[in-house]
């Protein structure tokens, strides 16, 4: 059992980063990944859907959107729980069903073997609008009615927007940035741009620094 003040340790160090992995937990609380998983389920917490659930969140943390889901950098939680129980709930919720590329789009990650999945133990079904397998829910009534929802060209949803970019970086090494700055809270600017540039990414600590700036990212100052 853990102690009230070893969850209290934990509980106050995830609010203070409000997003963390395990292994970060346990190195700055020197304490077993069963311990602090101990206090996250007594508390309550969410896990990532994405970038392999491996990304812990308090529950009263994430504001959730009208779609159930709220993201931390590339970070997505979601209050259904994983991504194959989202995928579902979202297009059980939907008024038109889903696409792959519209689910894509929407959750920021691959869905494929989740569709196949859940379409396999017949928690959905699918239809063809010319090219375009439409996912839609296996409740009769519903299913008709995102059917008759369907009509006309489907559209090619437009990226996401959500995150501005920085002049002189690319999207994706912003989104590879935000992931090192979650797993490595404490790292310097030029840690940060040294572990990025052995993963074939061009951006110096100068960068790394406007980058923070730009986003209003609070960091420890560095010595």
């Amino acid at each position: 059992m853990t102690s009230p003040q070893t969850q209290s340790k934990v509980i106050n160090l995830l609010r203070e980063l409000v997003v963390a992995t395990l292994d970060v937990l346990c190195h700055k609380l020197s304490k077993s990944r069963m311990t602090v998983l101990r206090a996250l389920k007594s508390y309550g917490y969410f896990s990532s859907f994405n970038l392999n659930s491996s990304y812990f969140t308090l529950k009263d943390i994430p504001d959730f959107d009208k779609d159930g889901l709220w993201f931390h950098g590339p970070v997505g939680f979601s209050r259904y729980g994983t991504l194959t129980q989202t995928i579902k709930a979202i297009i059980e919720h939907s008024e038109k069903g889903y696409t792959v590329v519209e689910l894509q789009k929407l959750l920021g990650t691959k869905v494929h073997n989740q569709l196949s999945l859940l379409c396999r133990k017949r928690m959905l079904t699918r239809f063809y609008v010319g090219r375009n397998c439409i996912y839609t829910s296996v409740e009769a009534k519903l299913q008709a009615s995102q059917k008759t929802q369907r009509k006309g060209p489907i559209k090619k949803p437009k990226a996401i927007t959500t995150i501005q970019i920085p002049p002189g970086l690319e999207a994706l090494t912003v989104i590879r940035l935000l992931v090192e700055m979650i797993q490595k809270p404490d790292a310097t600017a030029a840690s940060l741009s040294q572990r990025l540039q052995r993963q074939g990414f061009h951006i110096t600590a100068e960068q790394v620094r406007g980058m923070i700036e730009f986003y209003s990212l609070v960091k420890k100052t560095e010595n």
